[in-house]
Parts: structure tokens; sequence; C-alpha cells
């Protein structure tokens, strides 16, 4: 997986780039890096929301990561007043993003498993009902 980085209201230092990529490029690849391609982008912005104020929340930390051969996109927003600790908060929130997924998707493969699981069995008990119908009917 690869990242793309963009920002506003400053400038984009080496030392932002490596602390982003180690805070948030490192957890989303290993919960979802084997299922991502090694094309795909997790794509971050990080902005100075206000050029008047000096402090409060005024740093905001937004990231967003399209998932493949699925029509939406895990976003995560966060604005602190430090951008480390915007860049943590929206780390945390992508993470729970990405297990809610993973858990809806879990449970809809086993809805659908049991469906089929009960398909089966009726189709089975089915069978023998006729076969001991057809035995009667011998004799």
């Amino acid at each position: 997986m690869q990242i793309k980085i963009k920002t506003t209201g400053f400038k984009l230092t080496e030392g932002l780039r490596l602390m982003a990529e180690g805070k948030l490029l490192s957890p989303v690849e290993k919960r979802v890096g084997s299922e991502l391609p090694a094309d795909h982008f997790l794509e971050i912005e990080l902005a100075k929301i206000t050029e008047h104020h000096e402090e409060g929340r005024i740093w905001k930390c937004e990231v967003n990561l399209v998932l493949p051969r699925v029509k939406r996109t895990l976003y995560a927003k966060a604005i602190a007043e430090s951008l480390e600790t915007a860049i943590d908060e929206a780390k945390d929130e992508i993470l729970r993003e990405i297990s809610d997924y993973k858990n809806k998707r879990a449970s809809q493969f086993l809805r659908v498993a049991r469906k089929l699981k009960d398909y089966a069995h009726i189709t089975r008990l089915a069978r023998g009902a006729g076969n001991l119908y057809r035995w009667i009917r011998r004799k």
C-alpha cells in the first residue's frame, strides 16, 4: 500500500511525513494489507484550518481508504490542538472503521453459510422422506 499526503496551510516536512507513515500507514497495512493491492493508496490530508488563530483546535487530519471491488470508502476525521494528536485520533477512528467493516463482512458470510446449511439440510430430509414414501408404496 502506498500513501498520499496532502497539506493545507503549511509545508510538509520530512519529519511530519515519517510520523504520518508510522502512525497511520503501518497500522492500516497490518489490518488490511493482505487484502489490498500493492498499488492501492491511503490518502491523508493534514491541514491547519485557520490562519489567524495560534492556539486551540486548529489542526485537522483526514484519512480516506477506498476499498477495491466494494463501493465503499472508509473515512476518518479528527480536529485537535496539535497535529500529532489529530493524527492519533484519526488513526483510532480509521482502525475502528476497518474493524467494523471486517466484522460486517464476516457476519454477512456467516449469514449466507447458515442459509446454505439449512437449505442442504432440508433437501437431505426431503430426499429421505421421498425414499421412505417409495419404499412404503412398493410394499
